[in-house]
């Protein structure tokens, strides 16, 4: 178990560039080399991928929130009038 979880911090690692160049290399390699590690390291990466995608829709989410409730402040709909008039 603590080797999976050890593994799993690796590849974070690698996919969010934070290993220094050389340790990045020979991840590298050994992924060429290990095809069941090269499908875990997909996996983590789509599973970045989806992380990101969710929180830019929770993020969009939050922002039309704020911006709904700024529109039903009268004086801030008058300043966007304003503005954009």
């Amino acid at each position: 178990m603590r080797s999976e979880l050890n593994e799993i911090q690796l590849i974070d690692q690698y996919l969010l560039r934070q290993l220094p160049a050389a340790e990045a290399q020979a991840f590298e390699t050994r992924i060429l080399c290990n095809g069941p590690l090269a499908e875990r390291v997909e996996a983590q990466r789509i599973a970045h991928r989806l992380i990101r995608l969710f929180a830019r829709k929770q993020e969009r989410r939050r922002l039309e929130t704020i911006y709904r409730q700024l529109q039903a402040e009268p004086s801030f709909a008058r300043q966007l009038k304003t503005i954009f008039a």
